[in-house]
């Protein structure tokens, strides 16, 4: 009788040592790689068109500078480049200026080192630092000059570019002095394509399709004592999965998501009690995966029903409002063009081309 009741007493210690350790669930942030398409701030009639690109540099950035590797710098992302300027129906026009050296000085600089004896001795060092100015600009503009926009880059006046360092004035000097020429054809290289890549993403983010690369979360729990521990876990790293499988060009499974809206969709009718901070946390990671489900779905009502119930669950106000504000981004997005999604391949817009 007393082995009896010594074994139902560790028995109910187990019992009770497991409820303490599931009293709560940990929820942790699990990070994801994501890829999608923008809309156009400004979309254009036709939406979907071929743009030309010209380069016009001064006499003296063209003895400096490659005009046609510049050019081939120079895109509208989503869109198709024109084999023939007259065939565009949007031209792109970047004037590269003069790089003007206003001035070339020799700058010194100190440094304390400490020798072996323990004594301090003074090391000096010297580089040219070069201030010069550089401008260029761009117009865009389309046949029927509905569209007309122009923008100046570099204006803001001095630039400055530093040598080097020498251990002597002479060497750092000769440096700049011998090497002048080719060290500004550099730096009319540099800013030239720096350009390019300016008006490039203006042209691209006002008026193409440019693909976006970030990170983003789901939830995942961390509660080895918790019966849905695992599977929660496997379903999270499945989602992961299937959002890294989008591409801007291929959409999300919508199939495959399926079976994981369900499951998340089950949390919450499993797990209802109120005053279990397990529960509670649980339903939480529910809510939050299946409303990130619902923005790459680009399902935006769905996104607000469980951004809702994340906020009656009695989380972080700013995780619904965050949600609220990607459903809102996502409605935006898709009312804006004929296209009603974000992950598409532009290609299929064109109209075949007659041989």
């Amino acid at each position: 009788m007393k082995k009896k009741l010594l074994i139902l007493s560790i028995g109910f210690l187990f019992s009770l040592t497991g409820i303490a350790q599931t009293k709560n669930v940990d929820v942790d942030n699990y990070y994801f790689n994501c890829a999608y398409r923008a809309i156009p701030i400004t979309p254009l009639d036709p939406l979907f068109y071929y743009y030309s690109v010209i380069i016009k540099p001064t006499a003296s950035a063209r003895k400096n500078i490659l005009v046609s590797e510049i050019a081939d710098a120079v895109f509208v992302e989503g869109e198709r480049r024109a084999d023939v300027s007259t065939n565009a129906d949007l031209t792109i026009e970047l004037n590269i200026g003069n790089i003007v050296v206003k001035s070339s000085t020799v700058k010194e600089r100190t440094e304390s080192v400490k020798n072996k004896d323990g004594s301090v001795s003074t090391q000096y060092y010297y580089s040219v630092g070069v201030v010069y100015t550089f401008e260029s600009n761009f117009v865009i503009e389309t046949q029927d000059e509905v569209l007309k926009k122009s923008g100046i880059f570099f204006p803001e006046g001095n630039l400055q570019y530093n040598t080097d360092e020498y251990k002597t004035r002479k060497e750092a000097a000769d440096f700049w002095n011998n090497n002048r020429e080719v060290l500004i054809a550099d730096l009319y290289r540099k800013h030239s394509l720096e350009s390019a890549d300016k008006v490039s993403s203006f042209a691209s983010d006002n008026y193409g399709f440019p693909v976006v690369r970030g990170k983003d979360i789901i939830k995942t729990i961390d509660e080895k004592k918790h019966d849905e521990n695992e599977i929660f876990r496997k379903a999270t790293e499945t989602l992961k999965s299937l959002l890294e499988a989008m591409t801007p060009n291929v959409p999300m499974d919508k199939e495959r998501a399926e079976g994981l809206i369900e499951y998340f969709k089950s949390i919450p009718a499993k797990y209802t009690d109120p005053k279990s901070k397990a529960d509670k946390n649980l339903r939480y990671a529910a809510y939050y995966n299946l409303c990130k489900i619902y923005i790459y779905l680009e399902e935006p009502d769905k996104v607000g029903e469980y951004a809702d119930l994340i906020l009656s669950n009695g989380q972080d106000t700013k995780d619904c409002e965050r949600m609220q504000k990607a459903a809102e981004e996502v409605r935006k997005a898709l009312n804006k063009t004929i296209v009603k999604t974000r992950h598409f391949s532009p290609d299929q817009y064109y109209p075949e081309i007659e041989e």
